[in-house]
């Protein structure tokens, strides 16, 4: 800051008093450039109903920090300089009232707007005594002494102005346009028939440039970097005070979350709606806003687009990991659906009702989805039931086959066990029908099994993906094939892929007898029986992990002397 030089014994001039003034003035206005900036700042000024209420409204003190030419006007014997510029505060000391009419036509209201501009002027005329410097003997009145008032204070205030909309139905009205070169603070609605103005009808600009509290107040409670959504679910918005320029990168701010977001997200903080991107700089999934969350956000210039750093109560989207000691995406989670760990489930009489039992089951949302753990399961399904813990729909099968889904709800962490009809169709590793019980999220195929006539369990014993029955006939027949000769039902679900059991093959006559099951036309896979007898009769060998190519097929060859039974039984198969 610039200070004057006097010296004793000096005769003091004006320009010694106005330079002063000036060079405080100009430090003053370089300390607020650097606070607040160049563009106009208001503080106070707020809009409340008169006391008692009446259909006026009260704007009480405040200021502006205000860009403004260093003079318009020669300051006394200082020049005018209208080639620099300074911020200046101008202060509105008394509170003003304005009075906002009520509209004449019934049905009709009307918008008020007060709007506000820095106003420099000199005032407070005055007149002063003056000496005559031919006769120093000589006091004048007034320059020259010929009685002429001089103001006396060049002041810097507030000048506030109210304009009238016009009237028109209610929820019609418009506001009326802000005055060239005023801000606009506050619209004041009145309608017809109205005797007093209330706090309800006073309605700050979302746009006005007002501090919210004083600068210290405003750094403790970071007022000016944090505000509450105003928008909908995926398309957010927000309205600051001051309100923010331009995005700027590392200016982080605090998003009072109003409603959860479902999936791709846009944020409007500025007057320009940009996509908002998550911590791995995708696009939004869902859940990584909460409805009452507090999200912190940033703005990357290169994305073009504002960062969802973190969110309360949200789920965080990180990058992929690429390192032991970093943070995994869902997705990278290692497991696959339908894996186990000693999944165990045993029917030892026939029955509507079975237990299965396991350490570990992972289960998942779809295929390539969110994946989850299910710890120590053991759950009791019951097929004449229908939702968890029964069928998804209807009833079961007579001598059909049954799925059974383990099934998870990531929200509460319930599990349950969900049966659905194998019969006809091949069963998805997660669960694909239209009846998943409300709440649940995520399933994994653990079992297809068969039943009875009744629609129960049969007597069966499944571990993990194998499970063990009484023997069925896979086939029987007495006529020889010396190619591969199509078995079309093999007694087995179609989520079938291995069988295991045992041949049987049988003649009248001594000689060989041969029986071979395939696992393709071509002869792939085969399980092979060749043997001599000295006379009629039959023998049975097991076969173990036939694979099934075609769901519920299988191929065979078998020859023999005499009269030839050819047959087979499954007791096992995987799927």
């Amino acid at each position: 800051m610039d200070r004057q030089l006097v010296y004793p014994g000096q005769v003091p001039l004006e320009t010694d008093l106005l330079n002063t003034n000036r060079n405080i003035m100009l430090a003053l206005g370089g300390l607020i450039g650097d606070i607040f900036g160049t563009g106009n700042t208001y503080s106070g000024l707020s809009c409340v109903p008169t006391i008692p209420a009446t259909l006026n409204v009260t704007v009480n003190p405040g200021g502006v920090y205000s860009q403004q030419n260093i003079d318009n006007t020669a300051y006394s014997s200082l020049p005018l300089n209208t080639a620099q510029q300074t911020m200046k505060q101008g202060i509105l000391a008394t509170a003003v009232n304005l009075a906002t009419p009520a509209p004449a036509t019934n049905g009709f209201s009307v918008n008020y707007l007060i709007s506000a501009a820095f106003l420099e002027a000199d005032i407070n005329a005055v007149v002063l005594p003056y000496y005559n410097a031919s006769n120093p003997q000589q006091a004048w009145s007034g320059p020259g002494g010929l009685g002429a008032p001089n103001t006396t204070t060049r002041q810097n205030t507030v000048s506030l102005t109210l304009t009238a909309g016009i009237a028109a139905t209610t929820g019609t009205q418009t506001t009326p346009a802000t005055p060239a070169g005023q801000t606009a603070l506050y619209v004041v609605t009145v309608a017809y028939g109205q005797t007093t103005v209330t706090a309800g009808n006073i309605t700050k600009v979302s746009s006005a440039p007002t501090l919210p509290s004083s600068l210290l107040a405003a750094i403790q409670t970071a007022t000016t970097s944090t505000a509450s959504d105003t928008g909908t679910a995926n398309a957010y918005a927000l309205t600051f005070s001051p309100p923010l320029g331009a995005p700027v990168a590392g200016a982080p701010f605090w998003m009072k979350v109003k409603t959860t977001n479902t999936g791709a997200s846009t944020l409007n903080a500025t007057g320009t709606a940009y996509p908002l991107v998550g911590g791995a700089h995708s696009p939004l999934q869902g859940n990584e806003l909460v409805a009452n969350g507090w999200a912190l956000i940033d703005w990357n210039a290169t994305l073009n687009s504002y960062v969802v750093l973190e969110c309360t109560g949200a789920s965080v989207q990180v990058g992929a990991a690429v390192s032991s000691g970093q943070a995994v995406q869902f997705g990278q989670v290692s497991g696959v659906v339908g894996q186990v760990r000693n999944l165990a489930m045993n029917v030892s009489a026939a029955s509507a009702s079975a237990t299965a039992t396991a350490d570990e089951i992972i289960v998942e949302s779809a295929l390539g989805g969110l994946r989850y753990c299910i710890p120590n399961f053991n759950k009791t399904i019951n097929l004449a039931t229908t939702g968890a813990g029964g069928m998804d729909t209807g009833t079961p099968p007579a001598s059909g086959f049954v799925a059974l889904y383990a099934i998870y709800s990531p929200a509460t962490g319930a599990s349950a066990l969900l049966a659905t009809n194998a019969t006809s169709a091949v069963q998805p590793e997660v669960y694909g029908g239209a009846n998943m019980p409300a709440g649940y999220a995520a399933s994994a195929l653990v079992s297809v099994v068969p039943t009875n006539a009744s629609g129960q369990f049969v007597i069966l014993n499944q571990q993990d993906r194998t499970v063990s029955m009484l023997g069925v006939a896979m086939f029987s027949t007495s006529t020889t094939a010396g190619t591969p000769t199509i078995v079309n039902n093999l007694a087995v679900p179609l989520n079938a892929r291995f069988c295991s059991g045992f041949m049987q093959p049988g003649a009248s006559a001594a000689g060989n007898i041969a029986l071979s099951l395939y696992a393709t036309s071509a002869g792939g896979g085969a399980k092979i029986l060749a043997q001599t007898i000295s006379g009629s009769g039959s023998i049975a060998v097991p076969f173990e992990r036939l694979r099934i190519v075609t769901a519920q097929r299988a191929y065979y060859t078998g020859s023999g002397s005499g009269t030839v039974t050819l047959g087979a039984t499954v007791n096992q198969y995987e799927f």
